[in-house]
C-alpha cells in the first residue's frame, strides 16, 4: 500500500459500506445506515463525512433512475441560485 492509499483511503470497507454493499442495499437499509454514519460525523468522526457523500451519491442515483431525460434533477442549480427560476 502506497502513501497515496494511506492518506486518502477511508475505512468504509471495514464498516461494511463497500460499493458492492451500497449497490445491493435496499432504500430502507441505506436510510438507516446513513443516519448512523451521520450521527458518527456529528460526534466528531471526520472520516464519516466521506462515507456520507457516498451514501448521498447512491441515493441520488436511485432517485434519478428513470428520469434521465427530464430537465429537473436534484439538486437543481440555476443561473440565479439554487431552485430559483431564470425569470428576470
Amino acid at each position: 500500500m502506497g502513501l497515496f492509499d494511506k492518506l486518502f483511503k477511508t475505512d468504509e470497507t471495514s464498516k461494511g459500506y463497500s460499493e458492492k454493499w451500497l449497490d445491493s442495499a435496499s432504500d430502507e437499509e441505506l436510510e438507516t445506515e446513513r443516519e448512523k454514519v451521520r450521527l458518527d460525523h456529528c460526534s466528531g468522526d471526520e472520516k464519516a463525512w466521506n462515507i456520507l457523500g457516498r451514501f448521498d451519491n447512491e441515493m441520488k442515483k436511485r432517485a434519478n433512475k428513470g428520469h434521465e431525460n427530464e430537465e429537473y434533477k436534484y439538486p437543481k442549480h440555476r443561473e440565479h441560485g439554487w431552485y430559483l427560476s431564470n425569470d428576470d
